[in-house]
């Protein structure tokens, strides 16, 4: 999993994509599965940076490869993260399906709040 900076990429970091692929299948990997999850915004900002383009490889690497690719982009400013994971088939697909409106349900707890008969306590002793 990579996140980019969306102001060192043109578009969605196309072309830096392909440099990633390049480098992997340089280092013997095959890559199975390459995904854009789209620019999401931060929980917590890294750095001044509040959003990141994320990017999500699936690749049968080596078992060196990992720590040669957090190396050569640890120190890239495009980078800004660079996760690895062991991947097992069919483990995500469950959370990476389309979110589905009803897992909240029809009725938000805020629904049923009555600002009328909640009152703040100012000068609670």
């Amino acid at each position: 999993m990579f996140i980019l900076d969306p102001t060192k990429v043109e578009g969605n970091g196309e072309a830096f994509d392909a440099t990633i692929q390049a480098y992997l299948q340089e280092l013997g990997g095959t890559i199975s599965r390459v995904k854009f999850f789209e620019k999401r915004v931060f929980a917590r900002p890294i750095g001044r940076h509040k959003a990141g383009l994320y990017w999500d490889y699936v690749a049968e690497l080596p078992a060196t490869a990992p720590a040669a690719v957090k190396d050569k982009f640890r120190l890239n400013a495009t980078v800004l993260r660079v996760g690895i994971f062991n991947f097992e088939d069919g483990q995500d697909d469950e959370v990476f399906k389309p979110r589905d409106a009803s897992v909240l349900g029809e009725d938000s707890f805020q629904d049923d709040f009555d600002s009328d008969s909640y009152r703040f306590r100012r000068n609670r002793k």
